[in-house]
């Protein structure tokens, strides 16, 4: 029954596989997968910089040419990969069927899709943490080597991929900690406590050794480097982001029905937190310990914090929501019917089944869209320009336009640049995204764009606040103000 589970699951993360390219990706095409694997494995240039995701898309790129999907690939394969990984983890932690429903839950999520879609090294943090939580619970049951071995090795690899994969390890560390003390058989804390120590040193030497040739660097970066972002990108907003991509992912757009799934499964997620509580402690004190540490080590390190650090732990819990779900759904049963097992199984299967049903539909939303058109903005403008007109772009230090596609646009930062450009004659077309950036970035040239282009043309991505704006401003006649100057209405 698992394979075609995966097989659905290479399909959907197959479709809009080519779109185009996001910011974020473009920067790492450009400053890593370009580079030669000897620049890729000596060098950290920022935290961008996701090494071992950055040689297997070189390798990619190398192999079958600079296509989207191509140096996405290796993203839609961890994250294919993640599914059966899944599997493994429920069988451990539960049973056959809570492991297959969590499992075509995971193949159908519309942000596990996203990320496998995604040429940066998060698919592959989320495969690495949740076979890394299985063999953190394999290791807790047998003391025999391979599994701290292959503990370290997995761990080592996840640090290699996303240096947050060791704060997923430390927490996994003091959440086995914890559990040895509170939940382990007294005859086998000691050697579960060896095995541990073992587990965690090595993981801790091997990703050293890999990190080796950079460690100068990265020590470094995280040491004098403070993040531009540092104020914006906060902890309250990174809740209030997640909850937002949460509702808008599984509500396929629509707030309302993705505000309802996201309330419901808050509630049955407790549930299946209760459940393991009582049943396989050390899941939850390894999911739990790893995303304190996350929080912690985002808020020491740079000071910034994205709802895409905790993206590794979405498989075990789309699992805790499965196993809530058979909880609340058998307990409502028996209060209305009575103990009647089977029954109240085949509700909560089918109840489980809607949501993937929801999920799937879902996805919609992530096909109809890229994840930002640049393109499509590009193309518009070139389409309408006419030959005395000027083309600009702002609120991105990283300028998509001429990184990606060579054009000489100006990357404007200050209004007295785009004043500059207005007075050439001709209209101005301004290109920007991210209004919240911009906003920091450049604040004046923001004023300007909300009080001269209140309705720009709009061209949707599926990244939050990503929609890429187009607007054309008039001439900057001699004599009148920026704030002062008459608006040509938005037409071709």
């Amino acid at each position: 029954m698992l394979l075609p589970v995966i097989a659905l699951g290479l399909l959907v993360r197959a479709i809009g596989l080519n779109g185009g390219l996001w910011i974020d990706e473009i920067y790492s095409l450009i400053r890593s997968f370009r580079e030669p694997l000897g620049t890729i494995a000596t060098t950290y240039w920022g935290d961008n910089h996701h090494p071992l995701y950055a040689i297997l898309a070189h390798v990619s790129r190398s192999l079958l040419g600079e296509s989207p999907w191509v140096i996405r690939l290796p993203a839609m394969l961890f994250g294919v990969a993640t599914i059966p990984a899944l599997y493994a983890l429920g069988l451990a932690v539960g049973n056959r069927r809570e492991a297959l429903l969590a499992s075509l839950l995971l193949a159908v999520s519309y942000h596990h899709v996203w990320f496998s879609q995604n040429a940066r090294g998060y698919s592959a943090i989320a495969f690495f943490a949740t076979v890394a939580l299985w063999l953190l619970i394999r290791m807790s049951r047998a003391p025999d080597a391979k599994w701290w071995q292959l503990y370290a090795l997995v761990a080592a690899l996840g640090a290699y991929t996303h240096l947050t994969m060791i704060l997923i390890v430390v927490g996994h560390a003091i959440g086995y900690v914890v559990w040895i003390g509170v939940a382990a058989p007294r005859e086998q804390r000691r050697s579960a406590l060896r095995t541990g120590a073992m587990a965690f040193s090595l993981a801790a030497v091997v990703t050293l050794l890999l990190y080796a040739p950079m460690l100068s660097e990265v020590r470094e970066y995280f040491a004098t480097r403070q993040s531009g972002l540092r104020g914006l990108s906060t902890p309250s907003w990174a809740l209030g982001e997640a909850v937002r991509g949460l509702v808008s992912g599984f509500g396929a757009g629509i707030v309302v029905v993705g505000a309802i799934i996201v309330a419901t499964g808050a509630v049955v997620g407790v549930a299946g937190v209760v459940s393991f509580v009582r049943s396989n402690r050390l899941l939850i004190l390894g999911l739990t310990g790893a995303t304190a540490v996350t929080v912690l080590g985002a808020a020491v390190a740079r000071g910034t914090m994205y709802p895409r650090f905790f993206f590794f732990a979405i498989a075990p819990a789309l699992l805790i929501v499965v196993r809530g779900g058979f909880v609340v759904v058998q307990f409502l049963w028996s209060r209305s019917v009575g103990p009647s097992g089977r029954g109240g199984e085949r509700l909560a299967t089918g109840a489980v089944g809607l949501v993937i049903v929801a999920s799937a539909i879902s996805l919609q939303y992530n096909m109809r869209y890229p994840k930002q058109d640049f393109g499509g903005a590009m193309g518009f403008v070139d389409e309408n320009r006419a030959p005395s007109d000027h083309v600009v772009s702002t609120g991105l230090e990283a300028d998509p336009y001429r990184m990606l596609y060579g054009r000489d646009w100006a990357n404007v930062k200050t209004l007295s640049q785009l004043d500059s450009v207005r007075s050439l004659g001709g209209r101005t077309w301004v290109l920007w995204t991210f209004p919240r950036y911009l906003q920091d970035l450049a604040p004046e040239v923001a004023a300007l764009l909300r009080d001269q282009c209140p309705s720009p043309r709009v061209f949707k991505g599926t990244v939050g606040d990503g929609d890429v704006l187009v607007c054309n401003l008039p001439p900057q006649r001699p004599g009148v103000s920026t704030t002062g100057a008459s608006l040509l209405p938005f037409a071709p």
